[in-house]
């Protein structure tokens, strides 16, 4: 079996660093995250999913808890002591929530040093390792991740196709790859979802984001064994919706090897 060898990597406020620092995404990510009032509190990503009264984002909170519960009660049927990597996971809120309940390993990555920082401040479990680590140039063990996640972080990477290739090295055989909580499109609305977010960042004055946030169609699937676990689009849910039944306007996606 693989490794995934920590010992001998430097580490800064408890997180394990395994890439050379870039900070033109983190810089932009932060500011933006700071002008729409994202950036919480030890006390407040703590409770998260479940935000707080005071939260400005407790709506949108309450959707991702719906997202949240529901990968909770699809890891129960999985064994204990699998290897889970939570890609893009800012302050690693979600592994976090996940550690209270099972006993796994969990490895909580980013190229967001400061998010980072945060979560191993906040959650000291030791199931837990926080790592900056960009996920193409680190060196991470082939074949050693049971299950992989990418919580609300898909958007970020401009190649999807490139980044599921790159997971299905250091997946194992039975692996499995869970994308959550992130925009897919038809072909055709992308294009308009694109010209949505470039307005959006150049309304806050921070247009340069948008060359951060990509648009991915759900074309970028074909030739990969997908499976859709949740989709706001069918039929049940459309239903659901005219009880006004709010849940995440986002697909769950998984993909094997």
């Amino acid at each position: 079996m693989a490794e995934l060898k920590l010992n001998q990597a430097e580490k800064q406020n408890d997180v394990y660093i395994l890439s050379e620092f870039n900070n033109e995404f983190e810089s932009a990510y932060i500011k933006v995250r700071e002008k729409e009032k994202r950036i919480y509190s030890d006390a407040e990503i703590e409770k998260l999913p479940f935000a707080s009264k005071l939260n400005p984002h407790k709506n949108e909170w309450s959707l991702r808890a719906k997202s949240f519960l529901r990968f909770k009660k699809y890891l129960k049927a999985k064994s204990e002591n699998l290897n889970i990597l939570d890609l893009g996971c800012g302050n690693g809120w979600f592994s976090c929530q996940l550690s209270k309940n099972f006993n796994h390993n969990f490895y909580c990555v980013d190229i967001n040093l400061t998010e980072l920082e945060q979560g191993a401040r906040v959650f000291t479990s030791k199931k837990i390792k926080f790592i900056y680590a960009d996920v193409f140039t680190s060196d991470l063990p082939k074949q050693f991740f049971h299950l992989i996640i990418l919580n609300a972080s898909a958007q970020y990477f401009p190649d999807i196709k490139k980044l599921l290739k790159r997971l299905c090295e250091i997946i194992t055989s039975t692996g499995e790859i869970h994308i959550i909580d992130s925009p897919f499109y038809l072909k055709d609305e992308s294009v308009k979802a694109k010209k949505r977010t470039e307005d959006y960042y150049s309304s806050i004055n921070f247009p340069d984001m948008s060359k951060h946030y990509h648009h991915h169609s759900f074309e970028i699937f074909s030739g990969f064994n997908s499976n859709i676990h949740y989709n706001n689009s069918s039929i049940k849910n459309k239903f659901r919706k005219l009880f006004l039944i709010k849940d995440s306007p986002f697909p769950w996606i998984e993909i094997k090897q």
